[in-house]
């Protein structure tokens, strides 16, 4: 059930593989033993046009939906991993985070195959 979403700026496609930082944030999640492979979905999305700071050429973000009932450590520690796997392929950017969200299940809805 988990949701990846990783957010970087377009300039970013000449310098690096963006589907080996996708592979590489997606296993990342996967070692968290917190979910098994099949159920996360992630994705990425480019940005044409963006302010990241005063020196902000590129960026990288990473939001990681969930739904509740992770601890706190739990968050810390996959938020940490996913982090670490996105800042390999980070040389030179200056702007690179993550995020940890978790949605309310009364209010998620999902259609799985039949």
């Amino acid at each position: 059930m988990p949701h990846l979403i990783i957010e970087y700026a377009k300039n970013l496609e000449e310098k690096i593989s963006i589907a080996a930082l996708v592979s590489s944030a997606q296993e990342a999640m996967h070692r968290s033993g917190l979910f098994a492979s099949h159920n996360i979905k992630t994705r990425a999305k480019s940005y044409d046009q963006f302010i990241a700071g005063d020196n902000g050429s590129s960026f990288i973000h990473a939001e990681i939906r969930l739904l509740e009932g992770r601890s706190t450590r739990e968050r810390e520690a996959l938020s940490s991993a996913v982090f670490n796997s996105l800042c390999q392929f980070a040389e030179g950017v200056p702007a690179v985070s993550v995020e940890v969200r978790e949605m309310d299940a009364s209010c998620y809805s999902k259609r799985v195959p039949f």
